[in-house]
């Protein structure tokens, strides 16, 4: 694990002026909040200036409560005028990912984040500033290091973000955490705003999102360790892996493969609680090369382009790949739900008595 050049960080930003901050595409609660806590760095530590860009629609619930309740303030990416601005920062996602766009026009001035970085990744310029360590469970943890080196203290709107990006990234510490993400989950919740945390954590939900959630169960098919679901089109990129951390909650130990297609992309997400593996590499072998996708520790995610490829050759794809990489050729696929669970659990209401209801 490594730690923030401080000297570096300095040398790569203007004495003054303003830049933009991005993350990936649908930004996640870590993205948001690294986002965030950096925006208040530059500002209370080095008089700068920033504003943040968004791309892609926030469609998950926690996420859309997260930036309302927040008052994430962000402008799309068209909007950016190159004039005025002197510069870009990329958080929780590199140049180089297939789901990350910086603004064009504007030099990249730095680059924090925790995933691998993409394959074949050209030597960033020397005047860049770079830090990627897969060894961090989270970039707002990385933010919060980098806070704490240049001595900014968050106020409670900013570490109530940070703390967000601490605790969904790992899974309130239990999934790829490291000691630097627990001092930096424990400190942020002592100075959050728990009754904001507790509405980001239970908000209201749609009825696309229960629709979405049965048409998930009835795709849902199981072979051996790995759950697969793959669906046709979705709501949102989020509802993919919401799907997937869903699934792998069964119990016992499995492989977690959600698929769905939105934005002309086929998007996918792969989660894992079995023990010794790393859910990177396995969707890498899924996808590649007609997609791309990033991730570490037990979780990943990525996307095939709906161009040279139907959804209905993508879906096959992507289910022939997974059981051939995860060696189950031989094994039977059965439906999560049986079609007699399903009818057992729902019996048809009693009639009404004639003439009045119950009490």
């Amino acid at each position: 694990m490594t730690s923030p050049d401080l000297e570096r960080f300095r040398a790569a930003l203007p004495a003054s002026g303003r830049l933009v901050l991005c993350t990936h595409r649908h930004p996640d609660p870590d993205g948001l909040g690294a986002m965030v806590g950096l925006q208040h760095l530059l500002e209370e530590g080095l008089g700068l200036e920033a504003d943040l860009v968004l791309e892609g629609r926030i469609r998950r619930a926690e996420n859309l409560a997260m930036r309302r309740l927040l008052d994430i303030q962000a402008m799309p990416k068209g909007k950016v005028d190159p004039e005025c601005y002197d510069g870009v920062l990329v958080v929780d996602s590199q140049p180089g990912f297939t789901h990350t766009y910086p603004p064009g026009a504007l030099p990249i001035l730095a680059v924090i984040d925790h995933h691998e970085p993409p394959p074949g990744t050209d030597p960033p310029p020397p005047e860049r500033f770079v830090w990627v360590d897969p060894d961090y469970g989270a970039t707002s943890t990385m933010v919060y290091d980098l806070m704490k080196g240049l001595r900014v203290e968050p106020d409670q709107r900013v570490a109530t973000a940070l703390f967000c990006g601490v605790r969904y990234d790992t899974n309130d510490l239990a999934r790829g955490a490291t000691p630097q993400d627990e001092e930096a989950y424990l400190d942020l919740l002592r100075r959050a705003d728990r009754k904001i945390l507790a509405a980001i954590d239970h908000p209201a939900l749609t009825r696309d999102y229960f629709r979405q959630m049965a048409e998930a169960i009835r795709c849902c098919r199981i072979r051996g360790p790995l759950l697969i679901t793959l669906m046709g089109e979705v709501t949102s990129p989020e509802a993919v892996a919401e799907v997937a951390d869903w699934f792998v909650r069964l119990e016992g130990n499995q492989w977690s493969l959600a698929g769905g297609a939105c934005d002309g992309r086929y998007q996918v997400s792969l989660r894992t609680d079995m023990p010794g593996t790393d859910a990177y590499p396995v969707l890498k072998a899924i996808l590649e090369p007609e997609g791309s996708c990033g991730g570490h520790g037990r979780m990943a995610g990525g996307q095939i382009p709906l161009t040279e490829l139907g959804l209905d050759e993508v879906r096959a794809l992507v289910e022939r790949r997974a059981i051939e990489v995860l060696g189950l050729q031989e094994v039977e696929p059965r439906p999560l739900a049986e079609p007699r669970e399903t009818e057992a659990a729902c019996p048809p209401p009693p009639s009404a008595p004639a003439g009045g209801g119950t009490r």
